[in-house]
């Protein structure tokens, strides 16, 4: 794909100032703190779950803490289930279901969970917005259902619960919507903390913003202050969880430590699986006594089987597009190459590779699922609702969804998706233009360079690591201030190139594209 780089109009010697110039920040952007978030009340329905929660409390009633199974859910559930105790409620239940068991969403086992309990109040963390039947089997039982969700909503198809908290209902005035499962917890707990007149741990902002950043939430506005009160605020931010892994962890020294270590932790605790609605990483969370030791050093062995497994994912990925060419990418693994739960890694790694949506499918558990992922351009959601007549289930975000199917649905699916595409995809042939932060010169490429730009942590989906262009520089002048990080590089050391890349860390940059000059 042949690239057109944009330089930015700012010309001004200082690269912080080139950057801010460039993206737009300025002003509150970059004030520090809390006290610029939305008011939480602004939120649709906000108070019919704080006041539900609340009675629930003072009667000292069971209820049921249903996440989702991944990271984003986990610190969903954590935080909420972390803010209960510190009310001195011991009557709340946690129940995460194993992905790899059964399919997202309120299915049979919490269903099973909640009969044999008898609980009469079920709340929803990071899903529930499309578990339209569960919702239904569960009201049944004569068990309301308090859903908070993040995910997109069809109107017309809103589970009959309780009440609904999602910042993307129509009615709902909270001014962000971009916002995590665990973002909408916060919001949860903050506007609790008023009517219960009880604080929130400060411990809560980490863990949102681990569930933040693993979610791949656009990291401005409300995202980019939860992850920046924990930068900012370190000291008082630790719990007994926290202090356990900084004892595991190399170093933290600086703000970019610290958000490294936020990314290592939502790697972490995405492993822990279990059956029955148990997960190891909040039990993790959770334990205080000796067994702590032993759940971690469990994560750690899921996780480097999980970066294995990734790694083997990855090389079969290289295969399949090896030589490809399209305007969209469909697989479906019939020989089982791709583990359930790498299904969407392995549609971003198309993306991220090839620049075109891409959906994976395989058969689990009876049903075909599917998870897929886009760029720019297409709404994997909307494509998914423009075949919703071939689907049993389906929902997510905008560049990342997913759904389940009948096997036998599969052509007239495939059909309908292939004919939304090309309606979508565009067949201009003009080059890709795309924007440069900055324009500098090798010796900008500096430790205290670097230290300034933290001020624009967290990196992340609308605020990406700098995206810097060298003109008239050699790969000999590059590699004698920093590493590469990949092998897309010239071979003519000492030929003058324009070279974009983009700065991961002080010591490291990313080569993007290269052009003689």
């Amino acid at each position: 794909m042949v690239i057109n780089w944009r330089e930015p109009r700012d010309s001004s010697e200082d690269l912080l100032k080139q950057i801010l110039a460039h993206r737009g920040i300025g002003g509150d952007d970059l004030i520090p703190g809390l006290e610029l978030l939305p008011d939480e009340a602004l939120c649709a329905n906000i108070d019919k779950v704080a006041e539900r929660i609340r009675q629930a409390l003072y009667r000292n009633e069971s209820m049921v803490i249903f996440g989702h199974d991944d990271p984003d859910g986990v610190t969903s559930t954590y935080i909420l289930y972390q803010y209960l105790n510190s009310c001195g409620y011991q009557k709340h239940h946690y129940f995460i279901p194993n992905r790899n068991l059964e399919s997202h969403g309120i299915q049979q086992s919490v269903i099973d969970y909640v009969r044999e309990g008898g609980f009469k109040l079920l709340i929803t963390v990071d899903n529930g917005i499309s578990a339209w039947q569960g919702v239904t089997e569960l009201n049944a039982l004569g068990c309301e259902v308090v859903i908070t969700d993040h995910h997109l909503v069809q109107p017309d198809q809103l589970p009959p619960a309780y009440t609904i908290m999602n910042p993307q209902l129509p009615e709902c005035q909270y001014p962000f919507k971009a916002l995590s499962g665990v973002g909408v917890a916060l919001i949860l707990i903050r506007y609790l903390s008023r009517i219960l007149e009880h604080p929130v741990p400060p411990s809560s902002y980490f863990w949102a913003a681990v569930g933040s950043i693993a979610d791949k939430v656009p990291m401005i506005g409300v995202n980019r202050r939860i992850v920046r009160f924990v930068l900012d605020n370190w000291d008082i931010i630790p719990d007994y969880t926290i202090e356990f892994l900084i004892r595991n962890y190399p170093r933290i020294n600086s703000r970019t430590d610290i958000f490294n270590f936020m990314v290592n932790t939502s790697r972490l605790i995405a492993n822990g699986r279990e059956p029955g609605g148990q997960h190891t990483a909040l039990r993790f969370m959770l334990q205080v006594s000796d067994e702590k030791a032993e759940l971690f050093q469990d994560l750690e062995k899921q996780k480097n089987l999980w970066e294995h497994e990734l790694n083997s994912v990855f090389g079969f990925m290289d295969i399949l597009l090896n030589g490809f060419s399209g305007s969209s990418f469909v697989y479906f693994d019939d020989e089982d190459a791709i583990p359930y739960n790498l299904l969407g890694t392995a549609a971003t790694y198309v993306v991220n590779n090839l620049g075109i949506p891409a959906i994976m499918l395989k058969l689990h558990n009876g049903v075909m699922v599917c998870e897929g992922r886009c760029s720019e351009g297409i709404n994997m959601v909307s494509a998914f609702t423009h075949c919703k007549e071939h689907l049993i289930q389906y929902g997510g975000h905008a560049k990342a969804a997913g759904f389940s199917m009948l096997p036998e649905k599969y052509d007239d699916f495939l059909d309908c998706y292939s004919e939304y595409i090309s309606a979508q995809t565009s067949t201009d042939t003009e080059p890709e233009v795309k924007e440069v932060d900055a324009v500098i010169v090798p010796d900008d490429l500096t430790p205290e360079n670097w230290e300034k730009l933290e001020i624009l942590l967290p990196w992340g989906m609308k605020n990406p690591e700098p995206v810097l262009m060298l003109k008239n520089c050699s790969m000999q002048e590059l590699r004698a201030k920093v590493e590469i990080e990949n092998g897309n590089h010239p071979g003519n050391f000492g030929q003058q190139y324009q070279i974009v890349v983009t700065w991961k860390s002080p010591q490291q940059v990313r080569i993007l594209d290269y052009h003689k000059v």
